[in-house]
């Protein structure tokens, strides 16, 4: 027997029998009945909801998260003024998977830099609008307090890093270390730096896992701004042929040309049976 009206058979739930979400029903609902429905509803649910004078923006919210949402939606909520004033709905639009780039990329400089931080980093979001997103951030690094700037290192994507690097707190720095999409060379290029903090030096070389890495140990001995207590603690942990290199390398500090040559001529010694002989 064909359903009547707007009744689907199945959609019943234990025998009783479920309106159907259509556009007549998105323009009908309630308050209540749009926050229930809109976050799973159908898109011709969805395009009927945006002409029900009772949808709130909370509602609206729940729209933009659900997939069914299409680009046309989505366009008509991105063009509502009134309905884009919260900060939540900016974020809910450039996250929306549906969102057309230009409506989503004219909301990207209206939202907050930790926003902007996770768009970046969004594997939801299209290459092109993480990179805007990227863009927009590197030209706000200058202002950014430094508590800002240490929590953007902790979670950057990787266009926001090769900015950071730059930075000149050792704070940040220290932040960046400990980003999991930070990389060795990234650390490299930071300790080689003509500038590089010694405060972050000494640390990279004393406390941090970088440390231990054989090609961040031979840039941290090489590089002139490296506190003297901290080189000279790395160059016990180099091998015969590093301290080899640095004894004839003119471009090494001379404190750790000497260190090396004295360490290396020690293990010379040691290697040598004729040197214990008196």
């Amino acid at each position: 027997m064909p359903y009547i009206g707007r009744v689907r058979p199945e959609t019943a739930d234990a025998g009783v029998l479920q309106p159907a979400l259509d556009g007549d029903a998105g323009r009908r609902d309630g308050a209540e009945d749009l926050r229930t429905r809109l976050a799973t509803a159908p898109a011709a649910y969805l395009t009927g909801a945006l002409d029900n004078p009772r949808l709130g923006v909370d509602a609206v919210e729940l729209m933009l998260r659900n997939r069914a949402a299409t680009p046309a939606i989505v366009a008509r909520i991105g063009r509502n003024r009134a309905w884009m004033r919260t900060r939540a709905l900016k974020v809910a639009l450039v996250n929306a998977p549906a969102a057309p780039y230009a409506i989503a990329r004219s909301w990207l400089p209206h939202l907050f830099w930790r926003d902007l931080a996770d768009v970046a980093s969004s594997l939801k979001v299209t290459p092109v609008l993480r990179r805007e997103a990227e863009t927009i951030l590197r030209a706000r690094l200058p202002e950014l307090a430094l508590g800002e700037r240490v929590s953007l290192a902790r979670v950057a994507s990787r266009g926001v890093i090769a900015a950071l690097r730059e930075d000149g707190a050792p704070a940040v720095l220290q932040a960046l270390a400990g980003n999991p999409r930070s990389t060795e060379s990234d650390l490299g290029r930071i300790v080689a730096r003509a500038d590089a903090p010694p405060e972050f030096l000494a640390w990279i070389a004393e406390s941090s896992p970088w440390g231990q890495r054989h090609a961040l140990r031979l840039a941290l001995v090489r590089q002139p701004r490296t506190p003297a207590a901290a080189a000279l603690r790395v160059t016990r942990q180099l091998t015969r042929q590093d301290l080899d290199a640095l004894r004839h390398d003119p471009m090494a500090p001379r404190l750790v040309r000497v260190a090396a040559d004295r360490r290396a001529g020690t293990r010379e010694s040691d290697r040598d049976p004729r040197s214990s002989v008196g």
